[in-house]
């Protein structure tokens, strides 16, 4: 039986409070320096930004749709594009891009734009690690996260990367990255990152798709979903240790 401590308890939720305290300071920089930009914004980007930012939200989203709709036949694949950026740069969130799908094409075309774009980040992102070896891997996924996952790349069975990619609190865009040294095939290892991903990026489409309608489902969706997110946070040690004995993946 899984059993969170008291002392462990109390770390994960100073983490907590520090990583809110951290979110609450660095939106107060981004408030001040878009003040200071903004005399100096277009009056169309003024405009919809201060539609974002207010009770009239459904314009807001409106015009973001019609801004990427003046791509034109480039709005689709620059999307794709993005999604499969965020998988090599980590100030790209997944979970932004992955809302950003919904609200711009609907659910089931942008949860499919999603996942193609994802599908293209991590095959190439799996490619260059098995292509450039180690030191690679060690520099995209970062020193701690390496050394925290370094298992899988001999211990990690395909079931052990799909559980690892179902969890939304795990690094998944690094595991790519390590699962790229490990003896599988590409095309297996692509095949078990997406369908970990599918079930996430599903309630991000979902939610997004809702945005515009006020949706109370969505709305729903979105508390179950960030609630597992928080039992599986603070349950992540010991989904690790369990994960890890399964698989024979060495010391914890």
């Amino acid at each position: 039986m899984w059993k969170l401590n008291p002392k462990d308890l109390r770390r994960r939720f100073l983490s907590l409070a520090t990583v809110i305290a951290a979110a609450v300071f660095l939106s107060l920089i981004l408030w001040a320096v878009y003040r200071g930009l903004h005399p100096f914004l277009p009056e169309s980007t003024r405009s919809l930004l201060a539609d974002l930012g207010s009770s009239n939200w459904k314009e807001g989203v409106r015009r973001l749709r019609e801004a990427f709709d003046s791509l034109g036949a480039a709005g689709i694949p620059a999307f794709m594009g993005l999604q499969c950026a965020q998988v090599f740069f980590a100030p790209i969130p997944g979970q932004i891009t992955g809302l950003l799908g919904g609200m711009l094409f609907g659910f089931w075309n942008g949860l499919a734009l999603t996942m193609i774009g994802l599908g293209v980040g991590s095959f190439l992102a799996i490619g260059a690690s098995r292509l450039l070896g180690r030191p690679f891997v060690v520099r995209m996924a970062g020193n701690r996260v390496f050394d925290k996952f370094e298992y899988l790349i001999d211990g990690g069975g395909l079931f052990g990367y799909f559980l690892l990619f179902l969890l939304p609190a795990l690094p998944d865009d690094a595991i790519c990255f390590v699962a790229g040294l490990s003896r599988f095939p590409i095309g297996r290892l692509v095949a078990v990152c997406l369908l970990g991903r599918l079930p996430g990026m599903a309630v991000l489409s979902l939610v997004g798709a809702s945005v515009d309608a006020g949706g109370v489902a969505a709305r729903v969706v979105f508390a179950v979903a960030m609630i597992c997110s928080v039992l599986i946070w603070l349950y992540q040690d010991s989904i690790e240790t369990w994960h890890r004995t399964r698989t024979g993946g060495g010391r914890i």
